[in-house]
């Protein structure tokens, strides 16, 4: 059973379905906002997709005051037999508490209802695993708790079994027993700065979102009101400017303040305006009576003040509200007062620009000192924000100076990984009146920030071509652009030229970087070309053994080295380089290009068997894309898609993989989308999906029409022969195959030669050649093996499976999937494990005379069963309920007239 898709969720919704199917059920607890009705719901949507009833109710507090409401909404959805099945008595009692009938007879006493509430859930438990799910149980009306309690606590836990939420610190008037009780806390940065910057829609920058969730203390409802608050004035946020404040906070501490005196509104004033407020720290700044004014505050609820001296607010919010009420000139004053008394260069900076409105030089200068300060700490996103209000303060004569703020604060942004922040400093010095030179380098800021975009710049890349020409600093980076951008639509003339012409250029102005960069350009095109690159790896690897801290260029030519390593088939060659280049962004701390590289060392490790291995790579992929904002960010889906298609579910891996290659399409990058097709193609293939996979390899092949046969495009070759042979298209097969062995001389590799050989066994087979195709698998197998790839040994174990099963050598096609669903497990390879039990229930005969139209679902639940498997093994196998191999298994025993588990092996026992 999968975890419903809820926003950094997914483990709790998996822990209370855990409970749930293991015991009586799970309440989730937290405060109010947190996202326990979210949780609920996603649980209730994941248990109705079982077998089973499913009985919810959703009280509110008005509810609490009315007798037996929430009883009426559980049973709304109970079918009209269930109650036929009662006793008339009881029939009627029932019908009365739940308001189905008029109670013109009398009313009945509170045992009645709970004795004929008992006999109801008995009734439908008995026919129907049943659950009851409760959203704010803190608000279930005593009537209805109370019978609850009788009838709840005398069921069998397997029969019924409960979800529910309840508020911190309620006390609900019942709370089911032997249930777990899970907490529900703040969301995690990384699941809400998505939620709250999809809300604001372009509003809120990632630093301004984070700065939300960190004001929201975690809080899912309040920041997305902040953001809704956003959304509704209709203007970005400034840096250092308040946030919106939910209004019924607001509205509280402004009753709370009121009740202060000035003295002492004036210091929590100050203090919620101090970065690190402290009792010292408020004295200095001239709050003569602090102590008596924080006691004050502090009974009036506002904030406290620990043995340690340091002033603090109950909730970020609370602080938020206090300073937000502040009139504009009050916090102006309030900054200023704090920049007499602060030491830290950094803080006072912030507050020296806050303390004023105006453009000053003196200030614009001291915030450049400081932003210079943070990043030499490693703080680049500290460093924009102070070069961003660095800029805000240079006065409107001075636009040199202005425009070279914005360009150090994309810079600042692009360290810090936010690219659309970077683009949008870089942006605004494009539309201002500068001098050409301030243009050209905010072209290549936006180059820069814009990954596999830049393939639809041509204009802009045009434009600082001509801007650049002759500067010997800034036309080397323009031609390396330029390549990139050719590169990027496969144009390997043009891309080369650039490439080559950039390399030598940087090399004579020794700018190591861009020098780098056009090699990593010069790789990439001649390997895809099929020409040599020895002389361009031996230039790359002689300028990195002079420095380490070459960041992006470095990872991509590491990237480029490992992507040659694969190619031949030297997978720990290729992991190793890897590796070192994921160890070097970790010393340094940059992480442009590092998308890159983690996304080729996950496939790495799904080739190599090594899953836990590939999904730890992509967890960290995934993690660095909410640390930053990656150029390549469609890398980041597509990992995931290759993860839920490995171990998850490949109907949600083809969704994703569709998002993915739409979003490519957009933005132009012809060598990605041929390489995600074909993965996409061969998942379409293995889900059964023939004609789409001969549609989407197709497509991914004539992408690559332009370019010189490799090892890739054999093995799109291979997988495209094949779904075409399954379509029953054997005629174009045929002449494909011809093609295929033309591009298969001397240069193969022995994977791409193992894949030619696979796909002629699959068209033998289909022309009648059996013994030719168990004798070309057999040989690709051995390839397979000597490799280490077991995942593609497995492929062709499962096919030639398949086609000993079609030759009635049962003992022989039972050993090739026992030797596949061995490789599966240790590798942890679920989708083709489920794939594996497929084909060994195919396996199962049919008893004679009996028409058993089992699904393929069931057959694979026998096929388990005859091999001794417990329903709980064959759950976990299959990635599915307890309860729902129970529900299967019952009905394979109506379709072969049998009672247990016994009779269905010797039904169906091999022979």
């Amino acid at each position: 059973m999968t975890a419903g898709n809820v926003a950094g969720r997914q483990e709790l919704v998996q822990q209370a379905l855990a409970h749930w199917e293991s015991g009586r059920g799970a309440v989730l607890v937290g405060d109010a906002g947190m996202g326990k009705s979210t949780v609920l719901a996603a649980l209730a949507h994941v248990v109705r997709q079982q077998p089973g009833l499913v009985l919810s109710a959703s009280p509110t507090e008005a509810d609490a005051r009315m007798p037996f409401v929430t009883l009426i909404d559980l049973f709304a959805g109970v079918p009209a037999d269930h109650f036929d099945r009662l006793p008339l008595a009881t029939l009627r009692i029932v019908e009365v508490a739940l308001r189905r009938r008029d109670p013109a007879g009398g009313e009945v006493d509170s045992l009645a209802v709970c004795l004929g509430i008992f006999d109801l859930l008995r009734t439908i438990s008995e026919v129907v695993s049943t659950t009851l799910v409760l959203d704010d149980l803190q608000w279930v009306d005593p009537a209805s708790a109370e019978v609850l309690s009788f009838a709840v606590r005398r069921l069998a836990a397997e029969r019924l079994k409960v979800l529910a939420a309840l508020r911190s610190g309620a006390a609900p008037d019942w709370k089911p027993a032997g249930v777990t009780t899970l907490q529900v806390g703040p969301l995690a940065s990384e699941a809400l700065v998505p939620v709250v910057m999809q809300r604001a829609a372009d509003l809120v920058s990632r630093p301004i979102a984070q700065q939300i969730c960190t004001l929201s203390g975690g809080n899912p409802l309040f920041a997305l009101e902040i953001a809704d608050a956003v959304q509704r004035g209709g203007v970005r946020p400034v840096p250092g400017q308040p946030l919106p404040v939910p209004v019924h906070l607001d509205t509280l501490m402004r009753q709370r303040l009121a009740a202060l005196s000035r003295t002492a509104r004036d210091t929590v004033r100050l203090a919620a305006t101090a970065y690190r407020p402290t009792l010292a720290l408020l004295v200095q700044a001239g709050c003569d009576t602090a102590v008596a004014d924080l006691t004050a505050a502090s009974e009036a609820g506002v904030c406290d003040l620990d043995g340690n001296g340091t002033v603090s607010f109950g909730h970020p919010l609370l602080r938020a509200a206090v300073y937000s009420e502040a009139p504009v000139i009050v916090r102006m004053s309030m900054h200023a007062r704090l920049v007499e008394v602060i030491t830290d260069p950094i803080e006072r900076a912030r507050h020296l620009a806050l303390a004023t409105g105006l453009e000053d030089p003196t200030v614009a200068a001291a915030l450049t000192t400081a932003a210079e300060l943070a990043s030499g700490q490693g703080a680049a996103g500290v460093a924009r924000e102070l070069i961003g209000l660095a800029a805000l303060r240079t006065p409107v004569t001075d636009r040199a100076g202005w425009a070279e703020r914005k360009l150090t604060e994309a810079r600042y942004a692009h360290l810090a990984g936010l690219l659309s922040e970077a683009r949008e400093a870089a942006e605004a010095v494009l539309a201002a009146d500068v001098p050409r030179r301030f243009r050209t380098r905010a072209r290549l800021a936006v180059f820069d920030a814009s990954g596999n975009a830049i393939g639809r710049m041509g204009e802009q890349v045009a434009a600082a071509c001509a801007e650049a020409e002759d500067d010997v600093e800034l036309e080397p980076w323009v031609r390396v652009y330029s390549a990139v951008h050719h590169a990027a639509a496969l144009r390997t003339g043009p891309a080369l030229a650039d490439a080559a012409w950039a390399a030598k250029a940087a090399g004579t102005v020794g700018d190591v970087r861009a020098e780098l960069r056009a090699l990593h350009v010069l790789l990439s095109m001649k390997a895809r070309l099929g020409q040599p690159t020895e002389e361009e790896m031996d230039r790359a690897n002689r300028l990195m053994e002079r420095r380490t801290d070459l960041g992006e260029a470095a990872y991509l030519i590491h990237y480029e080295l490992a992507r040659t390593h694969l190619d031949n088939d030297r997978y720990d060659e290729a992991h190793d380089t890897l590796q070192q280049a994921a160890r070097l962004a970790g010393e340094f701390g940059t992480f442009g290009g590092l998308e890159w590289v983690l996304y080729l060392l996950a496939r790495v490790d799904w080739l190599r068997g090594r899953y836990d291995c590939a999904l730890a790579t992509v967890s960290r992929l995934q993690q660095l894309a909410v640390d930053v904002e990656p150029a390549y960010g469609h890398l980041v889906l597509w990992a995931s898609a290759e993860a839920e298609a490995a171990t998850g579910s490949l109907p949600r891996a083809i969704e994703l993989a569709e998002r993915v290659i739409e979003e490519t399409e957009r933005v132009g990058d012809v060598e990605r989308l041929a390489c995600f097709g074909h993965l996409l193609g061969t998942w379409r293939l293995l889900a059964g999906d023939f004609p789409g996979a001969v549609t989407t390899l197709q497509r991914a092949w004539g992408r690559l029409s332009s370019i010189a046969p490799d090892n890739q495009t054999r093995m799109l070759l291979a997988d495209l022969v094949e779904a075409l042979v399954d379509a029953g298209d054997l005629a174009q097969a045929r002449d494909l195959l011809v093609q295929l062995h033309d591009t298969d001389v001397g240069s193969a590799s022995p994977r791409a030669t193992a894949a030619t050989r696979r796909a002629t066994a699959v068209l033998s087979f289909a022309e009648g050649r059996a013994d030719d195709a168990i004798a070309l698998l057999g040989s690709s197998a051995d390839v397979y093996r000597r490799l280490g790839t077991p995942i593609e040994l497995v492929r062709v174990l499962v096919l030639a499976a398949g086609i000993e099963r079609r030759r009635r050598r049962r003992a022989t096609a039972r050993g090739l999937l026992d030797e596949a669903a061995q490789l599966c497990r240790t590798a942890g390879a679920t989708t083709w494990s489920g794939r594996v039990e497929a084909e060994r229930a195919r396996l199962t005969p049919t008893p004679r005379g009996q028409n058993t139209p089992l699904t393929p679902m069931e057959e694979r639940i026998a096929a388990l069963v005859v091999q001794g498997a417990t329903n709980r093994e064959i759950a976990r196998t299959l990635s599915i309920a307890v309860t729902t191999v129970e529900g299967s298994l019952t009905k394979i025993y109506r379709q072969f007239h049998i009672r247990s588990r016994v009779e269905l092996v010797r039904t169906l026992g091999h022979p």
